[in-house]
């Protein structure tokens, strides 16, 4: 993976989802309800903790709870790029994404959030965003599927690397892979929901690929950086225009180069 390109955006701003009947928290946390539920009733202030298992977690390229791994300098580095932006920021909200399917996306999130989740003081909420797609928990070795039936407690967890922690969120999506607005409504309110309550200094976003479709803008809009993989002999630099065009002018943008061989391209 190489970095290989930083730049403030200012392509165009893509038409916005259609905001009716997006619910919105209003007033203090605790008197916001997420599909009816409380989650100040019985929120778990010490949430249980998922050990993985890190001979699983090699297999699956997810190698960045390992500082002394050769390959985990690379999200070192790319996290440090990111660190550097936007230093004023209490949380800072970074989605990752890609022009298509297969440039290596969630290896890349989970990777980034363990490199920053090593850093001293750091509070990393990752969520699993890709409604058609969620790869998070399978790269992790977790459950397939949270529990439908409670918001809270069945949808974030605590995973612990050889100490490297963070939480883990799957954003609640509905029954279908093809989520409609009600059900983005539900994940953007989900993941302020905790926000307020966790205080992250980090959220990081493991996305759909861009240019599939539309339900990146949500959480693109919620973010102050995208981190766009490319893909060596898969991504076109007219993919990466088009890319651009989803995100803001006062977004900041990361493009890495990714499945490179040993010796560059």
């Amino acid at each position: 993976m190489e970095i290989i390109k930083n730049t403030s955006l200012r392509g165009r701003r893509t038409d916005r989802l259609e905001t009716a009947g997006f619910p919105e928290i209003t007033g203090s946390y605790p008197d916001s309800r997420i599909n009816g539920y409380h989650p100040q009733d019985d929120y778990p202030l010490s949430l249980d903790t998922d050990p993985l298992s890190p001979t699983f977690l090699y297999s699956n390229r997810i190698i960045a709870f390992d500082s002394s791994n050769a390959i985990t300098h690379a999200y070192d580095v790319l996290r440090n790029h990111l660190i550097n932006q936007r230093k004023e920021a209490d949380t800072r909200v970074i989605s990752v994404s890609a022009p298509s399917a297969g440039c290596g996306t969630t290896v890349t999130t989970v990777n980034l959030a363990l490199s920053f989740a090593r850093v001293p003081g750091a509070n990393v909420l990752l969520v699993d965003a890709n409604a058609r797609n969620p790869g998070v928990g399978k790269a992790l070795g977790l459950a397939p599927e949270p529990s439908y039936e409670d918001l809270v407690h069945g949808w974030l967890s605590t995973i612990d690397i050889r100490g490297v922690r963070l939480r883990f969120l799957r954003a609640a999506w509905g029954t279908g892979r093809i989520p409609l607005p009600a059900d983005l409504a539900r994940m953007t309110l989900q993941v302020e929901a905790n926000r307020q309550l966790l205080r992250p200094t980090l959220i990081i976003f493991d996305l759909p690929p861009m240019l599939n479709s539309d339900e990146v803008i949500p959480f693109i809009d919620m973010s102050d950086t995208a981190v766009i993989v490319a893909a060596v002999g898969k991504s076109k630099r007219s993919d990466l225009e088009i890319c651009r065009s989803y995100i803001g002018p006062t977004k900041s943008m990361q493009v890495v180069l990714n499945k490179t061989k040993r010796h560059g391209l």
